[in-house]
């Protein structure tokens, strides 16, 4: 075969390991914009679609500029 055989083994531990590192963070803003106090600068409904679609850089713009000082 030109590209190789499938095998019945187990993806390696990194697999599983990768989307919980992007995952996780996440779902941690998400929560905590959630929960009251409000956030600044932005709705949070504004800040979930930020975090959401934003990726990694999403979610390091709220935990500077979107977080309430009062957490």
């Amino acid at each position: 075969m030109l590209y190789g055989s499938i095998s019945s083994a187990s993806p390696p531990l990194w697999a599983a390991i990768v989307p919980l590192v992007a995952i996780v963070p996440a779902v941690y803003c998400m929560i905590d914009i959630y929960r009251p106090p409000n956030t600044r600068s932005l709705s949070p409904q504004a800040w979930l679609a930020i975090c959401a679609f934003g990726n990694v850089v999403g979610l390091v713009a709220y935990l500077r500029f979107g977080r309430s000082e009062q957490r």
